[in-house]
């Protein structure tokens, strides 16, 4: 028998098995299951956990920045007599004058010498925003509202300018000072071009100003800028000739490549689903290569003349296309070779130098607008003079090695490309494009196994087997492990891989190395925030739907629904209550209480191994007998004037946008002629980037051979697994329903088991088993287990789990959070306890109705609230406009509310105090006279304690009470007896003392309790520690 590790992998779970397991003999046994649950490695919005850190950090270094650069400037403004020395008596008297005025003056009179410094000390404080013309991605990121809001008010700013003649700083001193200030975004050219103007108009009245190089000096202080850049060790390598530098997505290679990448791909869909053919490839590639992109009805345009040649005017009319059915909303062109073929004319076509002009492009416009530091580790983009300077020598390098004239030497100088690079070098770029210059699918071209040959060939290096071995996954203190995991840039992956490590390390110290491991890993791990908001989003949007088909089904008098009940009036509804393969109208009772009408399958469970809902439709009886196990169109398409009548049926199904019916992909599946080659496979096998990331890592175990060494490490689909495990009764052994429960973390132990029986041969049986269960004239089989007892044994395996838990003991993460407080020096006495009165500032449009009460100014709070309960009473609503302090007055934006809070809670910061936020742990102490007292140590308090090089746990006390134990986020206590018997894991604790507890095996938070510490010790509670794979030893706390 061979020795299996199954893991069922999530982005905060894994489930693993061990098995003693031979398929052939049909017999095995369970060494271990068991579960690990640690925290995700992003908020609960999405966001890595490391990228708030980062943005303080970023804001940090900005006010350094700052500070800096106004610090310089005023030394400089100081030294030519410009501005008072910072922190004299004169400063203060300076920068009261008005600026915006003095801005607006210094263009028209003379300024005094402190009035000038004043004015240009000013540009500095307010320099606006850079920018670049160089975007890192050639696709605009929908998540940055902020950005594109603050761009176009930049854009009208500059467009107000324009129209009346002026600088930003005229402008805005016409303006009210109450809206100088709020709303005003401006290009930092805007500015410099204000400080050239101001410069020149006062060098006529100062001669200090007339020295070139005191304007210079002062101009890079207030709008020089670190240059962008990228460490070139973070754009990865290629993966079939490493060492070789990415092709850059601007190159006209990476465009061409991308071209014929959708052109290869796309196919007639509908009844006549079929591939392009050759001269319908050509046809369209002829007007493609023109185009940045091709609208749909420009590519029915460009078969126009071809169809007509065949004799068939007008074919192209009804086509419909693959790529066009499933979203994408244009065909993508080649937005380079479009720009050169406008820029030369009916001459680029036969152009002698054509190829070397596409290529010569990108490299000579990449060198003008980017270098690379002296270490050669850094790529930067050159500031906006250097890159003018050289693009223009690229445009006389045009002329002078292609003979082309200067004006389109000028229109390349001045072309724009995509920025970012693909994941495929030039060599490679260059053989992958001989090949779908032919017409060959890029995805078999990369992984399609009909091509390992010629990927033999072309890329020998590719997965050079070095022969190492590893006993145990390597750890990330050695150097190389920690240059892989920082290639992967994705936190889920990295915190997935980590903790995997912890729990297959484990196992072979126990058990050691296994002689197969299988995986399944969850579809949400690796996935970016937008993929996993639209993943919840779709299951906000199913669960809506099946609470709204089980309420229309007790209205019906469907007393209890079942799960095939609701999945039956999904499809009911999405088909427009309809059989789509014969038009009858299906009724209620039809459906639910006569069963003339079932659920059956598009394309053959047993062949597509598919049983999700995009799979599934509802079917007269007799119909579904007559289609069998085969595709619609294998059953019907043989007749023609039914088969058409089940397209245009089909087709009125098909869901407008934001309402009910099929989805255009599931209707292309309803036509199609034949079932991708692959299907099937991608249904049994994993082939996404977590996974394939995950698989990397565990192949390690085994010696490098290469692509011909034997298969060890596997991954399957939730698909399969989720079949099998219904059919083998192991659903039932945590939840009497026969359906998975998620309610109880032992979940992914039992699917870990699943994963690990899940051998290619299982798959046939599967197959086997679907085809005469959909067979109405054959007996019903039955699957037969991996081995007779794996229910009873798995049973037992589950009683004995104990859920490891990660321990959340680390001192990282804020130490307090972010709003600050004055003390006002008042102390509240109530009920609960003595508070110290606290005053904090807050936007007015952010108060909620009860904050209204606590605004400390009486007559500030009598106008908000005036103003509020005029417009309708919510604060969210109210603002703008905002209410103004006296008519005409300056306008109320922030307010100072009054806040009660324990002093003993607060952390005293440097300009104030802040809320402690979140506790590192409580210790747990027992008096002389046996009652129990404790400490709560916040995070603030333990970090204090670490930079002092005191132990962050306090084990002794003066007042001779003795050290039981400490606890965190995530450690255990085991109680031995009674009620409360069983491992409990600490989920926090409470400023008051209350330990936030659950039972190791909770899922969804049900068995909470928040006991103080006199209960726990009067339960005997100790505390243990539990290793990844569930192992209980005392903790020597």
């Amino acid at each position: 028998m061979e020795r299996i590790f199954g893991f069922d992998i999530g982005t905060t779970s894994i489930g693993f098995s061990v098995i003693d397991y031979s398929s052939t003999q049909s017999a095995g046994n369970i060494q271990r299951l068991g579960v690990r649950i640690f925290p995700e490695a992003r908020d609960p919005d999405g966001t890595p956990l490391n990228q708030q850190r980062r943005q303080k950090r970023m804001m940090r270094r900005q006010l350094r920045r700052r500070r800096i650069r106004r610090k310089a400037l005023n030394e400089t403004l100081h030294e030519a007599g410009f501005l008072p020395a910072y922190g004299s008596a004169d400063w203060p008297v300076v920068m009261a004058d008005e600026p915006y005025e003095l801005r607006r003056r210094g263009l028209e009179e003379g300024l005094s010498a402190y009035e000038f410094g004043r004015a240009i000390y000013h540009l500095a404080q307010h320099r606006h925003f850079k920018g670049r013309e160089l975007e890192e991605s050639d696709t605009p990121d929908p998540d940055v509202d902020d950005e594109k809001e603050a761009a176009n008010e930049r854009a009208a700013t500059l467009k107000a300018l324009k129209n009346e003649q002026t600088t930003l700083g005229a402008w805005l001193a016409r303006r009210p000072p109450s809206d100088r200030k709020r709303g005003i975004h401006a290009h930092r050219n805007v500015v410099a071009e204000e400080f050239e103007r101001l410069w020149e108009v006062q060098s006529k009245f100062h001669p200090a100003l007339k020295s070139e190089e005191m304007r210079a000096r002062i101009s890079d202080t207030i709008f020089a800028q670190r240059p962008v850049f990228w460490r070139k060790n973070t754009l990865g390598e290629c993966r079939f000739m490493p060492g070789e530098p990415l092709c850059p997505k601007g190159s006209w290679l990476s465009q061409q490549r991308r071209m014929l990448e959708k052109l290869n791909n796309l196919a007639i869909a509908g009844g006549n689903a079929r591939p392009l053919d050759a001269e319908e490839r050509d046809a369209i590639l002829s007007k493609l290569q023109q185009q940045a992109s091709m609208s749909w009805p420009g590519v029915r345009s460009a078969l126009k003349a071809l169809y007509k040649q065949r004799g068939e005017p007008g074919a192209e009319k009804s086509l419909k296309f693959n790529l066009e059915l499933g979203g994408e909303s244009k065909l993508l062109g080649n937005a380079l070779e479009a720009k050169l073929a406008d820029m030369f004319g009916p001459d680029w076509p036969a152009h002698p130098r054509k190829q070397e002009i596409r290529h010569a492009v990108h490299e000579r416009l990449w060198a003008a607008d980017y270098g690379e530091t002296p270490d050669k580790k850094r790529v930067i983009i050159l500031s906006e003079k250097d890159r003018k300077a050289h693009r223009e020598a690229a445009a006389n390098s045009f002329v002078a090695d292609f003979g082309i004239t200067g004006e389109q030497a000028a229109q390349l100088q001045a072309l724009k490309l995509p920025t970012g690079w693909e994941p495929y070098s030039i060599p490679a770029l260059n053989l992958f494009l001989a090949e779908l210059e032919k017409g060959e699918r890029f995805g078999a071209l990369v992984n399609g196994p009909d091509w390992e040959g010629w990927r033999r060939t072309n890329f020998p290096h590719r997965n050079q087997p070095t022969g190492e071995i590893l006993d145990k996954l390597p750890s990330p203190a050695s150097k190389e492990e920690r240059e892989r995991i920082s290639q992967l840039r994705n936190p889920t992956v990295v915190r997935t891989q980590n903790e995997l490590r912890k729990v297959v390390n484990n196992l072979i110290g126990l058990y050691g190395k296994p002689d197969r491991i299988r995986i399944e890993v969850g579809r949400d791990v690796g996935k970016s925030k937008r993929e996993r908001e639209e993943i919840q989003s779709g299951i906000r949007r199913n669960e809506k739907q099946r609470k709204k088909a089980t309420e229309d089904l007790i209205k019906n008098g469907i007393a209890n629904p079942s799960r095939d009940d609701v999945e039956k009036w999904i499809l009911w509804k999405e088909g427009q209550e309809r059989c789509p393969y014969t038009g009858d109208q299906i009724g209620f009772n039809a459906l639910f209480r006569e069963g003339r009408y079932e659920v059956e399958h598009i394309w053959p469970r047993s062949r597509s191994f598919d049983n999700s809902p995009r799979n599934k439709t509802l079917c007269r009886k007799d119909v579904n007998i007559e289609k069998g196990n085969r595709m619609p169109f294998e059953a019907f398409g043989h007749d023609e004037d039914r088969w058409s009548a089940i397209q245009i049926r089909l087709q009125g199904m098909v869901s407008a946008k934001g309402g009910t019916g099929m989805s255009p992909g599931k209707v292309k599946r309803f036509l199609a002629k034949t079932m991708p080659e692959d299907f099937a496979a991608r249904q049994l096998n994993d082939t996404r980037y977590a996974a394939k990331q995950i698989l990397a890592q565990l192949k390690r175990l085994w010696p490098d051979m290469g692509p011909e060494a034997p298969v060890k490490v596997e991954a399957v689909t939730g698909q399969v697994t989720a079949q099998l495990r219904k059919l083998w009764t192991l659903n039932n052994i945590l939840a009497d329903d026969g359906e998975k429960t998620r309610a109880d973390h032992r979940h992914h132990a039992i699917d870990a088991l699943t994963v690990a029986c899940t051998h290619p041969g299982m798959t046939n049986k599967l197959s086997r088993y679907w085809q005469l269960r959909d067979d109405p004239r054959a007996e019903k089989p039955a699957l037969t287990p991996p081995w007779d007892t794996i229910r009873a044994d798995a049973e037992k395996a589950v009683s004995e789990i104990v859920v490891s838990h990660r321990v959340r003991k680390k001192v990282s993460g804020p130490l307090h959070k972010e709003t600050t407080y004055g003390d006002t020096g008042t102390d509240i006495k109530t009920k609960s306890g003595t508070y110290r009165q606290f005053v904090t500032r807050k936007k007015i449009e952010s108060l909620s109705k009860g904050e209204l009460d606590e605004i400390r100014d009486p007559r500030i709070k009598e106008i908000v609230a005036a103003h509020v309960a005029g417009r309708g009473g919510d604060p969210k609503k109210a603002f703008p406009p905002y209410p103004c302090v006296s008519p005409g007055g300056p306008e109320i934006r922030k307010v100072r509310l009054t806040s009660k809070q324990q002093l003993n809670l607060m952390a005293q910061t440097g300009n104030g105090y802040a809320d402690l936020g979140s506790n590192h742990h409580i210790a747990i102490y027992r008096l002389p006279d046996g009652k129990a007292d404790f400490e709560i140590v916040s995070l603030f308090d333990a970090s204090r304690r670490l930079a002092q090089r005191n132990p962050i746990v306090q084990r002794t006390r003066a007042d001779g009470a003795s050290f039981v134990m400490s606890l965190a986020a995530g450690e255990a206590i085991m109680i031995p007896e009674g009620s409360k018997k069983g491992i409990w894991i600490v989920q926090g604790v409470w400023a008051s003392g209350q330990v936030v507890l659950e039972r190791d095996t909770d899922a969804d938070h049900s068995t909470t309790t928040r006991p103080m510490p006199n209960p726990i010790l009067k339960d005997d509670a100790k505390k243990v520690s539990i290793d990844p794979i569930g192992r209980v030893r005392p903790s020597n706390d």
